[in-house]
């Protein structure tokens, strides 16, 4: 009998909340326990790994504070601020109830976007919901569309009942089928 003993080499962790793991999100809740924005009426809100930085207009000066202290905190807790994945909405008053002001500059680091994903929904920088209602329109028609094929190969209306309620009706209502509903 031949025994072969492979080990793997050491590697030093470098971040305190390793991407893409398990643990990821919640590490991230108790680390980022201590982030807070540095000027009074500018609030964080943090959800899961995802940081969002809230600045009323009344305040837009204080973006380049802002960003500053958030770098300075991702370097004392080992982490990186991600400017790739970190983008600016601007949000605008429709002109009809309030007159245009100018945006500020663009910040060096960071991307100034029309749309942001928060928590599942896409916003445009009109506070409108379009784009998100449209995304869902068209997955859902393209889901009727693949059921149909389903039921022009013979799938039963029961089964094909189950299949539009874990995918249609979850995509629409953020539901998580049980388990037991799918056997």
């Amino acid at each position: 009998m031949i025994i072969i003993e492979l080990k793997s080499s050491l590697l030093d962790i470098t971040a305190s909340i390793i991407q893409g793991s398990i643990i990821g999100p919640a590490a991230y809740v108790v680390t980022a326990g201590d982030l807070a924005a540095t000027v009074s009426g500018n609030s964080l809100c943090k959800f899961a790994d995802d940081t969002y930085l809230i600045i009323p207009a009344s305040n837009v000066a204080s973006r380049h504070i802002e960003l500053a202290n958030i770098q300075n905190w991702a370097n004392r807790n080992n982490l990186k601020l991600n400017c790739g994945k970190s983008c600016e909405v601007v949000f605008t008053v429709s002109r009809r109830r309030r007159r245009h002001a100018a945006k500020p500059a663009e910040l060096s680091d960071i991307v100034r976007c029309r749309t942001l994903r928060m928590l599942g929904v896409v916003f445009a920088d009109d506070f409108s919901i379009t784009q998100h209602v449209q995304q869902l329109v068209t997955s859902s028609a393209q889901t009727r569309y693949a059921l149909r094929v389903l039921r022009c190969h013979g799938l039963s209306n029961a089964a094909l009942q189950l299949v539009y309620g874990v995918t249609v009706v979850a995509r629409l209502t953020r539901r998580q089928w049980p388990l037991r509903d799918l056997l």
